[in-house]
């Protein structure tokens, strides 16, 4: 019987020798895993930087309202397809404003931009300026929506001041 066992160990050790254990190739799946999901959260995700930019231009534009109100001075945000920038209205007509808070951006790239509100300023092809006044109110209502790939954020400017983002996909 010594015999006869020994030449049993000697297989079983020399099977385990030659494979994995089914813990190992768990450990291994596990870590191939945990680096495709790495990889995949890594990737750019267009949705997400177009609602980025929108929401930034609306923080921008309610700085903007909110300058006007404190400075008792109109503050204007032009709208083009190519991006935005801020004028505040002084002695001489409009000028560059002073805050900080109050810089221009540049639309993503391959970002189509299209306008909609009451004067419907050149749609999708012209800038538009909406002043808002010292009360903090909108000169006009405005839609503003980027669109890129199969995603688009819309940025809304009502009269009474109030400023709204919305994405979708």
């Amino acid at each position: 019987m010594g015999r006869h066992g020994d030449f049993a160990n000697d297989r079983a050790h020399g099977a385990r020798a030659n494979g994995f254990s089914l813990i190992e190739l768990l450990v291994a799946l596990f870590v191939l895993a945990l680096l495709a999901s790495v990889a995949v959260l890594s990737l750019p995700d267009s949705g997400s930087d177009l609602r980025r930019s929108a929401e930034r231009f609306a923080a921008r534009a309610g700085a903007a309202r909110d300058e006007a109100i404190v400075t008792a001075r109109p503050v204007s945000v032009v709208v083009g397809p190519a991006g935005y920038y801020f004028e505040t209205r002084g002695d001489t007509g409009w000028q560059p404003p002073t805050a900080r808070s109050l810089q221009g951006g540049d639309w993503p790239t391959d970002t189509a931009v299209m306008q909609a509100g009451a004067e419907d300023a050149g749609g999708a092809g012209g800038n538009r300026r909406i002043v808002f006044d010292s009360l903090g109110l909108a000169s006009e209502d405005a839609r503003i929506t980027l669109t890129r790939d199969a995603h688009d954020a819309a940025v809304t400017i009502a009269r009474n001041g109030d400023i709204r983002t919305e994405a979708s996909q």
